[in-house]
């Protein structure tokens, strides 16, 4: 093939990276839109009118992880939360980071949240004790979390009164909560619900995008093949092995749509801030998807050359 052809492929190859890569941009966002009118929870949340210890007795952990929150004050802006994986809880942060597994003693905290400073670290105070503030809650300083506060501490968790219970919250929370008594269990109010519809316009506009994708890398195999098909034509004529030339021009089509991807993902980096390291296993999709097209177009165009021998 040509370096035109090579460039044409490299072109669709970003262009198909660069619509998975915003389908992600954009379920991110509308997550944390979610999670910033909900307080920081999501819609899979439960209140549980029992104890932190009573709560992990009764769920299943290998439907999954969940984190238990307990209120801190009557408004339901400051909470304690523990979870074996912190790092899993999403939270949108707009300065610093958010929580690390296993991080104990720090807080995210809103943008109008009163902090102290103390040789350069930030601090929350509550209580009479202190926490590290190592992020900024929100998608910007201007957000509906401003006032919120969480803070990763398990004895503040373990210390909810059963009278006032905790919530519950996580990606199977709907299984885990069956396993919990349907008397100490109440459900996600319908604020959150209504939320639902977004979402299912969002899966709805991310299907969609998924299949003319994977429509278009079929398409840019089959233009490869396309592509290709004169050289191989000629090897084959000339006593080449075919399959050393199919196994060579599928390689080439691999490194181009591989570092075409590379440089979608690089670009996307500098441009949103959204973009995270497991976007790489989904934008990189279409590369086999076009080569296994691409094999197939030759490997039926040489049943047909043969017969020219």
């Amino acid at each position: 093939m040509r370096l035109s052809h090579y460039l044409i492929l490299g072109l669709l190859f970003v262009v198909m990276s660069s619509a998975l890569m915003g389908v992600q941009v954009y379920d991110q966002r509308q997550s944390e839109i979610t999670r910033e009118g909900n307080h920081l929870l999501t819609q899979n949340k439960v209140a549980f009118s029992g104890t932190a210890e009573e709560a992990r007795s009764l769920i299943d952990e290998s439907l999954g992880h969940y984190s238990i929150y307990r209120d801190l004050d009557d408004g339901g802006t400051v909470r304690a939360v523990e979870s074996d994986r912190l790092d899993l809880l999403d939270l949108p942060v707009y300065e610093g980071r958010s929580f690390r597994r296993g991080e104990q003693g720090a807080a995210l905290v809103g943008a109008e949240v009163p902090i102290r400073n103390e040789d350069g670290t930030n601090f929350y105070d509550i209580n009479g004790a202190s926490y590290e503030v190592i992020g900024r809650l929100g998608r910007e300083s201007r957000s509906l979390v401003a006032s919120d506060v969480i803070i990763a501490d398990r004895g503040l968790v373990e210390a909810a009164d059963p009278d006032t219970g905790v919530t519950i919250d996580g990606p199977a929370m709907k299984q885990q909560a069956a396993l919990l008594p349907s008397h100490k269990v109440k459900n996600a109010d319908a604020s959150v619900n209504r939320r639902a519809s977004v979402d299912l316009v969002s899966q709805t506009i991310g299907a969609v995008v998924y299949v003319v994708v994977a429509v278009c890398a079929i398409f840019t195999g089959v233009l490869a093949g396309q592509f290709a098909r004169q050289s191989f034509r000629v090897g084959f004529l000339v006593g080449r092995s075919p399959l050393r030339m199919v196994a060579l021009a599928a390689s080439s089509v691999f490194v181009a749509g591989v570092l075409s991807v590379a440089a979608s993902l690089c670009a996307g980096e500098l441009i949103f801030a959204e973009v995270q390291a497991d976007f790489a296993m989904i934008s990189i999709a279409p590369v086999p998807i076009a080569v296994m097209s691409f094999i197939a177009v030759l490997l039926i165009d040489f049943t047909e050359v043969r017969k020219w021998r």
